[in-house]
C-alpha cells in the first residue's frame, strides 16, 4: 500500500453573482462553517480581506482558513463571476459532499472540480 499525504480538491466556479463574490462577512461565515460540518478543525479564525492592486483595479476577496489537517483558501473576481478554491487535508475526506455544499453556497452555473491525492 503506497502512503499518502492527503487530499487536494482544486475548484474553480463560474456565473456566480458579482454581490455574493463580494460579500465578506458571508465568505467569512463559509470559511468559519465549512470545516464544522466536514468535521475539520480549524487552526485559528478564518481570514478575510479585500484585494486590489495596479493591474486588479475592481476588488476581490481573499479568504483563508488554516486547519489542524492543512487548510482552505479562496479567491474571489466579481467581475468575472469566479472563485478559485483549494482545500487540501491530510485526513480523508467526502469530496463530493463539499463541492456539492459548494455548489450551492455559491449557486455556480458551472463548476472545475479536481481531485489530487498527494504524496
Amino acid at each position: 500500500m503506497n502512503k499518502t499525504w492527503g487530499k487536494h480538491l482544486i475548484i474553480d466556479a463560474y456565473g456566480i453573482d458579482y454581490a455574493k463574490l463580494r460579500n465578506q462577512k458571508s465568505i467569512k461565515n463559509l470559511l468559519k462553517d465549512l470545516p464544522k460540518k466536514f468535521k475539520m478543525r480549524p487552526l485559528g479564525k478564518e481570514s478575510v480581506k479585500k484585494v486590489s492592486s495596479d493591474f486588479y483595479p475592481d476588488w476581490g476577496v481573499s479568504g483563508f482558513v488554516m486547519l489542524y489537517e492543512s487548510h482552505i483558501s479562496l479567491h474571489t473576481w466579481p467581475e468575472e463571476g469566479y472563485v478559485a478554491m483549494d482545500l487540501y487535508s491530510c485526513k480523508d475526506f467526502d469530496d463530493k459532499a463539499i463541492v456539492k455544499y459548494l455548489r450551492e453556497f455559491w449557486n455556480a452555473k458551472k463548476m472545475k472540480i479536481k481531485v489530487v491525492i498527494r504524496g
